[in-house]
């Protein structure tokens, strides 16, 4: 007589095989998948989103959605870059993408080598900080731009931001009507200047593209396009070690204690250097903006931004444009 536990073992055996038959099953490519189709596998909470930033940046004209123009596509919740459609778009990728395991796949590492050696040409960036900050009309004495100085845990360099006043107007123009979001037009410019020893060794710049996601980008100390950034604790190298921090949910210092000052970390200080009116308790708890990061963006741009308004308005010297401003931004 065959005991209990010997058929319950059998069935659980069974049940493994068949579900290890089915999973085989599943990671196989569909029969009549396109010859041109790739599959890419990339080990991410998301993947749907990386890989629309990433090939979204690779179509022409405009930056759009890749599953769209066709450069990917989701089959049996896999994904398949078009090989034809993206060589269309960019030509010359097949040469940098490649199979370097052979297990007839893109891993992660190999999509994010081929991004690395080719996202700069196909976004056709300047090839000098100067001719991009020409095209941004970017001015730091001008009072067209909002400019603060940070510490941070980005870098041990002193970071001297600067984003266009005419971007968080419009950012906030739109803020009731994209729920409660501060999110930028196309085209914003957010520029970052690298100090160590008060000389300026690099500069990092996030660009607004056409289809909601930002571009990033990394002059060298002779403001010419470098692949990351060379400021201690750590090089990154651009796109790929940038999205990581924007599109994840992790809160950073010293915006994460704003208004109270952070604690010095393991690399120097950690500060926002603003006027203490613009450490405006009410404004950070009405935009919640490090912590919503509603377009992946990191700063408290925003938020200084109408903290110094509200400081004007204290003193009695807002125009009647900022002043209906705050008025369609009631804080208490």
């Amino acid at each position: 007589m065959i005991s209990r536990s010997a058929v319950l073992t059998a069935s659980l055996l069974l049940a493994v095989f068949i579900l290890s038959i089915q999973a085989c099953r599943n990671d196989s490519p569909p029969e009549d998948l396109p010859a041109s189709y790739v599959r890419v596998d990339i080990d991410e909470s998301d993947p749907e989103l990386l890989l629309s930033y990433y090939f979204g940046g690779y179509v022409v004209p405009e930056p759009a959605d890749p599953f769209d123009a066709g450069l990917l596509a989701e089959i049996n919740r896999r994904f398949y870059i078009n090989l034809d459609t993206l060589e269309l778009h960019f030509p010359g990728a097949l040469s940098y993408l490649t199979d370097a395991n052979g297990n007839n796949r893109i891993d992660e590492e190999e999509l994010e080598s081929f991004v690395v050696a080719t996202y700069n040409r196909s976004r056709q960036f300047p090839p000098t900080l100067d001719t991009l900050l020409r095209q941004a009309d970017f001015g730091p004495d001008t009072d067209r731009w909002l400019h603060v100085d940070i510490d941070g845990v980005m870098t041990a360099a002193r970071r001297r931001v600067h984003i266009q006043d005419a971007a968080i107007r419009a950012a906030l123009d739109t803020y009731h009507v994209n729920d409660e979001r501060i999110l930028y037009p196309e085209g914003t410019t957010i520029i970052g200047e690298h100090y160590i020893d008060a000389h300026r060794v690099e500069t990092t710049v996030m660009r607004k593209r056409a289809d909601s996601f930002w571009d990033f980008v990394v002059y060298g100390a002779n403001d010419t396009l470098a692949q990351g950034t060379t400021t201690p604790p750590k090089e990154l190298i651009s796109p790929v070690q940038c999205v990581g921090c924007h599109f994840g949910s992790k809160l950073f210092e010293p915006e994460k204690s704003f208004p109270a000052r952070a604690r010095p970390g393991p690399h120097g200080p950690r500060e926002l250097y603003v006027d203490e009116p613009l450490r405006d308790t009410p404004v950070v708890r009405y935009f919640d903006e490090h912590r919503k990061r509603s377009d992946t963006i990191l700063g408290l741009y925003t938020t200084l931004f109408i903290a110094d308004l509200r400081r004007q308005q204290r003193g009695g010297i807002i125009s009647e444009r900022d002043a209906a401003l705050l008025d369609r931004h009631p804080i208490r």
